[in-house]
């Protein structure tokens, strides 16, 4: 058997805490008995579980948007090309990131269901994963008195684009989300806010399929 020690503050610093125990447990028992509570758990918010501390490194990051606030998450619409009804290239554009934006996902199975006579319910075939269902909520901010039309435009014509697009986000591409399908975009006027164009853009997730010519 080992043998230790325990000096004179560490007998102190146990008593301490032994005495705050008890004297925690004595306010909580006679808090459920004046109240007469009954299946009723009450936590020591002292010592609660749920209490997530800083951890030892913190996330950081390089952009600031216009507005002086740090970014962690910005979407970038990286460079490609537009396209005619026969595949001609009109006009490129370059990577266009824009900084303020919360993005939402979703993603639904494929199951299909098939009724038998005589039995309730049906019975269910999983096929397999449907495509995410991406919304991106953001602004394009410009200067003060000044409407960001330019960028307006920029980010209109790489929508209208009419082919997958290849995005580029960190917390997308942690979900395995590297290009999507626009579905549809909007972009409202807010009264008050002549500087600001709010958008919000509707897209599906999708997969680049690579096919190698061999002779």
């Amino acid at each position: 058997m080992s043998n230790f020690k325990i000096n004179n503050l560490g007998v102190q610093k146990i008593a301490v805490n032994l005495a705050e125990i008890s004297a925690r447990k004595l306010v909580i028992d006679s808090l459920v008995t004046k109240s007469n509570l009954q299946n009723v758990k009450i936590h020591d918010g002292t010592h609660s579980p749920y209490i997530i501390t800083a951890g030892a490194t913190q996330d950081t990051t390089e952009f600031v948007s216009k507005l002086g606030t740090p970014v962690y998450s910005n979407v970038i619409f990286n460079k490609g090309q537009v396209l005619n009804d026969l595949g001609v290239v009109v006009s490129n554009w370059e990577d266009f990131r824009i900084d303020d934006v919360i993005l939402q996902v979703s993603q639904g199975k494929k199951i299909v269901t098939t009724e038998i006579q005589g039995r309730d319910g049906t019975v269910k075939e999983y096929i397999g994963m449907d495509d995410f269902q991406v919304t991106i909520n953001g602004r394009l901010n410009g200067a003060y008195g000044v409407n960001p039309k330019s960028e307006t435009k920029q980010l209109k014509t790489i929508l209208d684009a009419g082919q997958p697009l290849a995005i580029t986000n960190w917390w997308l591409q942690n979900l395995g989300i590297t290009d999507i399908v626009v579905t549809g975009y909007s972009f409202p006027q807010t009264e008050g806010e002549y500087s600001t164009q709010y958008f919000t853009i509707n897209a599906i997730s999708d997969k680049v399929v690579e096919a190698t010519i061999t002779q």
